[in-house]
């Protein structure tokens, strides 16, 4: 008999983060499941449409951030559920609801950084409790919900985030000619690359920081420029410019704003070295599409990086809050030429780790395991 499946997120197709990343190759996911063996449907609080790319078959409702009226249809809906797979912890109500009415119904909860890291109130922590199963992205993750929160670290599955199938993996890495000349560089100009949400409410991403070691950096290469790209508020847009006004360096910063789907591949691949020095990161799924696309990479050694760059094999980790250790790392990659093999190898490495098909399988065992 078919198991019947119920996802229900916040955001994918509305919002934009590592988070919107996650619930997208999720849904995409469970779109490709045999249909013999799960039935699924997706509810979101936020979403009010679906994305095609990533969603053709499975039945889908958004409630365009009607939260209630979410909640209420899960509850509804848990009654002809087998497992009811909840996206973020702050769906816990709606989890803790289906547990107390429908106990039958397994409750697997997904988590994902920061809104775990810390001790939470008792709906969030009973929840995460009676949970079925968590599914964690990062061992880090994974670490601070048994410290805050003393979980029980043997219902805590390592789940970790994939290259999105929609993902345009280079197969020579070469620098775009017409971003060159959309920002004024040169070919050889040595580019160091951050892509991310730049938000006022959000300021642990660290660009602050490599902004402020860019004077040292610009006496060892003189022609490095700092590309920040990303959505930005105008708020942080202000402090990013008087940042950079106050080290001298606001001629060697762009600032890109918004950039789209179809360019982000061809953003990596402008970069040298991409840098995000973190101390909040879940797990990074920016640095796996950095190195896929030949970028060599630097994270912070504080959070679920760790993870994504495994230990620090594919790439440098750091102390995030060191201005110096984040100079003298970009120096260093940035004079070593780092050849094409290692590029090479280093693509391979990460795409046969963290590719969709790899996270498929880890999904369609998960579920078979609690659907039971």
């Amino acid at each position: 008999m078919k198991k019947k499946v119920l996802f229900y997120y916040l955001s994918a197709f509305s919002q934009t983060g590592g988070i919107e990343k996650f619930n997208r190759c999720f849904i995409k996911a469970l779109d490709e499941i045999d249909p013999s063996s799960f039935d699924c449907s997706i509810l979101s609080a936020y979403d009010h449409k679906k994305d095609s790319r990533y969603n053709q078959t499975v039945p889908f409702k958004g409630f365009n951030k009607k939260r209630w009226q979410s909640v209420l249809s899960v509850i509804k809906q848990s009654y002809k559920t087998d497992v009811l797979v909840l996206g973020h912890i702050n769906l816990a109500i709606a989890g803790a609801v289906v547990k107390l009415l429908n106990p039958k119904c397994k409750v697997v909860m997904i988590t994902h950084g920061i809104e775990v890291w810390k001790k939470l109130v008792f709906i969030k922590r009973w929840i995460l409790r009676k949970s079925d199963v968590i599914l964690s992205v990062s061992n880090y993750t994974k670490n601070q919900l048994v410290l805050r929160n003393k979980i029980d670290p043997k219902k805590i599955k390592i789940f970790p985030n994939t290259l999105d199938p929609q993902f345009k993996i280079p197969e020579v890495f070469e620098k775009p000619g017409y971003l060159l000349e959309r920002y004024g560089l040169k070919k050889n100009t040595k580019v160091i690359l951050t892509l991310s949400r730049l938000s006022s409410s959000e300021q642990e991403k660290g660009y602050d920081r490599v902004i402020a070691a860019l004077p040292q950096i610009i006496k060892e290469v003189p022609d490095a420029v700092y590309v920040l790209a990303g959505k930005y508020d105008e708020t942080e847009k202000k402090r990013i410019t008087q940042l950079a006004a106050l080290h001298h360096v606001s001629d060697k910063i762009i600032l890109t704003g918004f950039v789209i789907d179809a360019e982000v591949s061809d953003h990596y691949l402008l970069a040298d070295v991409f840098i995000m020095p973190s101390r909040k990161e879940g797990f990074g799924i920016v640095f796996l599409e950095a190195i896929a696309c030949g970028a060599a990479v630097v994270g912070g050694n504080q959070d679920g990086t760790v993870d994504a760059l495994k230990n620090g094999a594919f790439g440098s980790l750091i102390n995030p809050g060191s201005i110096s250790e984040i100079s003298s790392t970009l120096i260093d990659i940035l004079q070593s030429n780092e050849g094409k093999e290692r590029k090479t190898n280093l693509q391979h490495q990460v795409i046969e780790q963290y590719h969709f098909s790899r996270y498929k399988e880890r999904l369609l065992n998960s579920l078979s395991t609690y659907a039971n």
